[in-house]
């Protein structure tokens, strides 16, 4: 029925419910490709402080530490994902940088993608010191997402 699967994913519960779902189908059928994406919100780049105003050397390295701590936390949740489905290692990882939906279908549209598939918005627990939300933090709005879907979508919840 679908050819190629973007499967965006940033670590929350809600994203790895779709990675079960789409990497359970992969097995069933080897010849369906899937393209796992993370997309980084292209604001975090913004942040800004107090402490910076004094050197922009020091704003410089210090976002740069931060990109890396990035890669590196997404480096590990790819590997969390090929550890707890071997069948991932058939799908292609892209790491990009942008605006989530416009990033989202820009990827589909320019791989060639005839599904999209996202987990389901979970509500964060309250803090506690015991329970804190894994994954990246940023959002995807609905209404900036579906004018410019070029395939279907489907939340798997």
């Amino acid at each position: 029925m679908f050819n190629h699967v973007l499967l965006c994913t940033h670590g929350t519960d809600g994203a790895k419910r779709a990675e079960a779902f789409i990497f359970g189908k992969l097995e069933a059928n080897p010849e369906l490709k899937v393209t796992v994406l993370t997309v980084l919100d292209e604001d975090w780049r913004q942040m800004t402080g107090d402490d910076w105003l004094n050197s922009s050397k020091t704003q410089t390295t210090f976002l740069d530490h931060v990109e890396n701590q990035m890669d590196e936390e997404i480096a590990e949740d790819w590997q969390r994902i090929k550890t707890s489905h071997p069948v991932a290692e058939r799908a292609t990882f892209l790491q990009k940088t942008g605006n989530i939906a416009e990033t989202i279908t820009t990827t589909a549209k320019d791989l060639g993608c005839d599904l999209i598939v996202l987990g389901p918005w979970c509500k964060s627990k309250k803090f506690s010191i015991h329970s804190t939300r894994v994954g990246l933090k940023a959002t995807l709005k609905n209404k900036e997402l579906h004018p410019l879907l070029p395939c279907p979508l489907l939340i798997v919840s």
